[in-house]
């Protein structure tokens, strides 16, 4: 079963699951079809290249997936490094990650956009906000959980909230990303404005909540 400390932080996720959505949404239709956050895709999309010998297209996915793993590496370590104040740290530098995106050209002629070098890693930082909870920015793994949990539920050997709050989840991810769209639609290099004071604002909470 799972507990209560666990489930908290679970739903304390839900929001920058949206985050990450809202921003993931924004990158893939501004840089050319790029995976900003989930990199399941992103490495799916690496191999389809190598595989099609698109060496540059290749290039470009991999260095997209390094930047990620740089991010979570930063993440991990402010994290460390803050103690308590952990989310509160790790959120202001995303806010300042996407910050410095919304201000970076979304195009170039040749090789990653400068905006990439910004939002990829604030999304791979973002997965470490929270201790205890890995996967913030995808959802496949929330799906498999809502699945088990709701079956152990229904057996009477664990919580409601437990597939409850995983569906939620995969329901943030969702809005996001359709918020993120319409956010491009109509506010084109100023979308990202929005959930970067969103990462802020969750900064400034988390630390009311430390």
């Amino acid at each position: 079963m799972a507990d209560a400390g666990g489930l908290r932080r679970s739903w304390l996720a839900v929001p920058l699951v949206a985050i990450g959505g809202c921003v993931d949404a924004i990158g893939w239709l501004r840089l050319q079809e790029l995976f900003v956050s989930f990199m399941s895709g992103t490495s799916t999309m690496l191999g389809v290249a190598v595989a099609e010998r698109q060496p540059d297209r290749a290039a470009e996915l991999g260095v997209v997936v390094a930047l990620f793993a740089l991010g979570a590496v930063v993440g991990a370590g402010l994290a460390r490094l803050a103690g308590q104040w952990r989310a509160a740290v790790v959120l202001a530098v995303v806010a300042a990650l996407i910050g410095c995106g919304w201000r970076l050209p979304s195009v170039s002629g040749a090789g990653l956009p400068p905006m990439a070098f910004a939002v990829v890693p604030a999304m791979g930082a973002l997965n470490l906000a929270l201790p205890g909870v890995g996967g913030i920015t995808f959802v496949t793994g929330s799906l498999t959980r809502f699945a088990d949990a709701l079956v152990a539920a229904l057996a009477g050997s664990g919580r409601h909230g437990a597939w409850v709050v995983q569906l939620a989840a995969w329901a943030a991810l969702v809005v996001g990303a359709t918020t993120g769209a319409w956010l491009e639609a109509r506010m084109g290099q100023d979308a990202l404005v929005v959930p970067a004071l969103a990462a802020a604002v969750a900064a400034v909470a988390a630390i009311r909540l430390a």
